[in-house]
């Protein structure tokens, strides 16, 4: 019995740490996210800079920030069994431009078509502009090269 709740409570952690809540989870995320201020479709990558790629890298491993995109797309970013590989050049919801991976953190994934875990809006927590932009820059830099 105890070993059973030691599994259900690891799968209550993971499901809530990558948006297991469901709708009302992913509702209360976008409530709380701040409206885009960037057109994705003008989002260049030879404009991402170092220091975006240096903030991206802390909120994608929450080392600051109320989120951690490493919890379901683990450390190396490979995925799981919870949410996708990002390193790779497969991508299940949009082309895998800077600007498709920025809107897909500001929409999130309610309805995956592969894995366990939904995604919230913007990580479930709210992101500023920068930070925004710092995320998908990150992401965008695990599968192409930037600054080349």
């Amino acid at each position: 019995m105890r070993h059973l709740f030691r599994v259900s409570l690891a799968a209550l952690v993971v499901a809530a740490a990558c948006g297991g809540g469901g709708d009302q989870a992913a509702a209360d995320a976008a409530a709380a996210a701040p409206a885009a201020s960037v057109d994705p479709a003008t989002l260049d990558p030879k404009t991402i800079t170092p220091q975006e790629l240096a903030l991206g890298d802390s909120l994608f491993h929450g080392l600051i920030g109320a989120t951690s995109c490493q919890a379901c797309h683990g450390p190396d970013a490979k995925g799981g069994t919870v949410a996708p590989n990002l390193t790779d050049a497969e991508w299940l919801h949009s082309d895998g431009s800077y600007g498709a991976i920025y809107h897909q953190i500001e929409t999130g994934v309610p309805q995956p078509k592969q894995y366990l875990g939904v995604m919230p809006p913007f990580g479930g927590a709210p992101l500023t502009p920068e930070k925004h932009r710092a995320v998908a820059a990150y992401v965008y830099s695990l599968s192409h090269p930037v600054g080349k």
